[in-house]
């Protein structure tokens, strides 16, 4: 049976003025409940409809059954035939005559819709069928923004998932693959710094062919971004048309990364080309917004946690930390290990800061360009910083990991020491530090170095949590670097015990001096200067 000339214009008007009403709904921003409702009231007065019943996901894309009319509230139980519609269809219940389809959006079930009338007004098989049609295409925008947030909402998800990763790199190759599922790109390049706390920028890149990471500044470079990177001091600020000229592409989108509100520092790009012939959508620029907002709260908290960590170890060592999942608690948390302990003051340095420094700027610039040559130094032979009290750096050996056994602990600790008076020697010759040459003392400034290998309590301790050692062992290293001149080596009766079973140190002594509160002298031998 075919709709008649009078059901097709009821039809007609019935879809013109529920567009209307939907689209104000939609203008004053109405959820998805009050448009169910004002909907119901509508149909209830122009085709007398007793019943309205929608069950999809709401806006928090939560399952929720919606039903307006007569005997609403247990309809749901007593109607076994509305649970789970797969295709349009009618039924009869008692008092009641039924109309029912299934929600679909881009070929996905969301949910079902269902009319019903008493039997004294229901419509034709058809006409019903076809009012309840109408309903839901009008509905079908509010259902396509449940749909676009649901399919948003697994995305985002999804980014934030992959982000989560301890990698930097394999968080955001995971991310990317989350990307191209719904993205259509063909190539992203991401640009990002890693700044260190001195303010040096490492500057690393990936490239991404859809899903596949091709190149990388790390194990698989790519010649004309590295180019580019060598050229320019601050890449990131660079113009991006001619990163398009290296990735040869025309047509790209560039979304920036900055870390902060305020004062704002640009710590990396996200470049993303488009397939070939494809424009990114309102929906695709919002994820890929949503994306490159992930991300830069990833890089920054990645920026954080290497700083942080920065302040302690070497990179090669903040590497072999981060590669493992809990890494703070399996090596950082305190405990009692024996280690190696440096002690390192610069002899002279009230003379030199009251007599030649004397601004606080430059005494500052000084203690800070000594202390950063002596890290650069002593970290490759596994040092890392317990801290610097003033002019003098104390060093430690062992953390993090203590695998080293105490003859290569010492064996480190005797050659950074070495390295120290070395550097220091240099570094106070240096052209910029004319003045301190020309002053009558010069000869009597250099470092001033004890050595001890003791147990003690490590980690990150306190309320800022910074890399510290406790026990009486700190302290006689401490007197021992005390009684040092300039460019002496002291070390304790422990070091030279186990120094001594190789040919290569040399030492003077036993000497001893009395320790503060302590009943036993300290004694303490000198590494005697190789030729």
């Amino acid at each position: 049976m075919t709709l008649n000339y009078e059901q097709l214009l009821l039809l007609r008007e019935l879809n013109q003025d529920l567009d209307s009403l939907v689209e104000n709904l939609q203008i004053t921003h109405s959820d998805l409940a009050t448009a169910i409702f004002r909907i119901y009231e509508f149909l209830s007065q122009r085709v007398e409809a007793d019943v309205l019943f929608v069950e999809t996901q709401d806006e928090n894309l939560n399952n929720r059954v919606f039903c307006y009319g007569n005997a609403a509230e247990n309809l749901k139980r007593t109607t076994p035939q509305l649970i789970k519609i797969t295709e349009a269809n009618s039924f009869s219940t008692p008092g009641k005559n039924w109309f029912v389809q299934p929600l679909e959006m881009a070929g996905n079930f969301i949910g079902s819709i269902g009319m019903a009338f008493l039997p004294e007004n229901a419509p034709a098989k058809e006409l019903g069928a076809e009012i309840l049609d109408c309903v839901s295409e009008e509905l079908d925008n509010f259902f396509f923004g449940i749909y676009s947030n649901r399919l948003k909402h697994s995305i985002i998800m999804g980014l934030q998932s992959a982000l989560k990763n301890h990698s930097i790199i394999d968080s955001i190759d995971g991310a990317a693959y989350v990307l191209k599922k719904e993205i259509p790109f063909e190539k992203m390049i991401i640009l990002y710094t890693d700044r260190e706390l001195t303010g040096i920028e490492n500057y690393n890149y990936l490239v991404y062919n859809g899903m596949q990471r091709v190149h990388d500044s790390f194990n698989t470079p790519h010649e004309g971004l590295e180019n580019f990177f060598s050229k320019h001091e601050s890449p990131l600020s660079a113009d991006p048309d001619e990163l398009k000229e290296i990735i040869g592409a025309g047509n790209v989108t560039v979304s920036y990364l900055l870390d902060g509100l305020i004062e704002e520092e640009l710590i990396g790009k996200v470049i993303l080309i488009p397939e070939e012939g494809a424009e990114f959508s309102i929906f695709c620029r919002e994820i890929i917004q949503v994306f490159t907002e992930s991300l830069r709260q990833r890089l920054v908290d990645f920026n954080r946690e290497r700083n942080g960590l920065r302040k302690f170890f070497s990179d090669k060592v903040i590497n072999q930390l981060t590669s493992e999942i809990g890494y703070d608690k399996l090596y950082l948390s305190p405990r009692d290990e024996e280690i190696g302990i440096i002690f390192a003051d610069i002899s002279g340095f009230t003379k030199m800061s009251e007599q030649i420094l004397k601004s606080p700027e430059r005494i500052t610039d000084l203690v800070d360009k000594w202390s950063n040559g002596i890290l650069e130094r002593v970290f490759p032979l596994g040092g890392c910083l317990d801290k610097l009290v003033g002019d003098c750096v104390i060093i430690l050996f062992g953390p993090p990991f203590y695998r080293d056994s105490a003859e290569t602990i010492v064996e480190n600790s005797l050659k950074a020491a070495e390295e120290i008076v070395k550097f220091t020697r240099e570094f106070l010759r240096m052209p910029e530090n004319k003045e301190i040459q020309q002053h009558e003392d010069f000869d009597k400034f250099g470092v001033a170095i004890g050595i001890n290998y003791c147990p003690a309590v490590v980690g990150l301790i306190g309320p800022n949590e910074d890399l510290t050692a406790f026990s009486s062992g700190m302290n006689i290293t401490a007197r021992l670097q005390g009684l040092a001149k300039a460019d002496q080596i002291l070390v304790t009766e422990k070091v030279h015990l186990i120094a001594s079973a190789s040919d290569e140190w040399q030492f003077e002594g036993p000497d001893s001096a009395p320790v503060k509160n302590v009943k036993d002298p300290l004694v303490f031998y000198k590494l005697i200067e190789k030729d």
